[in-house]
């Protein structure tokens, strides 16, 4: 088990002074790879191998969001390896030890080159572990959307390290389709994805929404379905 202390900076809140989501996502990226490095398993160590880290689907529940220079402490730890997937979980708990977000996600190693999923079992030794608050592995996200909701060309500062759209834009792209008045009133209770095909440098980016409670929201490349969200919101 991994765990991080983080103090919630006014660059990671929004209008309402919490957290903004696509910021959560980004503490979850920073702390998996806090742990995974730890693990001897970052970046340096898969660039000879030819791999890259890429997360496969995303389970959110949040049950208090945290608010402006509240400290919180991130864990996270790796679930029993799957086939090709790898599954990790994280765990926010405030101050006084109280659960607040609780999260279960699936990553998969890809080839640098043909970006397909790959995997070289004699160098990828990730010890799972369990807790008792663990959320069920995410299951696929189903659902319709076609209402053009925004459309998005991908640049510069979306790209990550791996050379596609940073999975904590997705999210960005997610949250935008709606505006501060809908964030003053609304607040996100879930957030599942399925990250189902990369999302590139230059790419035109179509999302759709189904309009509905909980929201279905598409993104499409051309005809390609490239994710697939359900938020569930409350009202505040």
């Amino acid at each position: 088990m991994y765990k991080e202390k983080i103090l919630i900076a006014s660059t990671d809140t929004d209008c309402n002074l919490e957290l903004r989501v696509s910021n959560l996502f980004k503490i979850f990226q920073l702390v998996g790879f806090h742990h995974i490095r730890s693990l001897k398993l970052g970046q340096d160590e898969l660039d000879k191998h030819n791999l890259l880290w890429v997360l496969v689907r995303m389970d959110v529940n949040i049950y208090r969001t945290p608010k402006l220079d509240e400290e919180i402490l991130v864990t996270t730890h790796p679930g029993e390896k799957r086939s090709f997937i790898f599954p990790r979980y994280y765990q926010i708990y405030d101050k006084k030890g109280n659960l607040i977000i609780n999260v279960s996600s699936l990553w998969a190693l890809i080839d640098k080159d043909t970006r397909k999923v790959s995997i070289k079992p004699d160098m990828i030794n990730i010890k799972g572990e369990t807790s008792k608050v663990d959320m069920p592995q995410p299951e696929k996200v189903v659902g319709d959307a076609t209402l053009l909701a925004d459309t998005r060309k991908v640049r510069y500062t979306d790209v990550d390290m791996n050379g596609h759209l940073n999975n904590t834009s997705y999210i960005e792209y997610i949250l935008n389709i709606h505006d501060n008045d809908f964030y003053k009133s609304h607040r996100i209770k879930s957030i599942r994805i399925n990250y189902d095909k990369e999302i590139k440098p230059t790419d035109i980016v179509n999302i759709y929404s189904n309009g509905g409670v909980p929201e279905i929201i598409k993104g499409k490349v051309g005809d390609s379905n490239n994710f697939t969200a359900e938020i569930d919101y409350e009202e505040r």
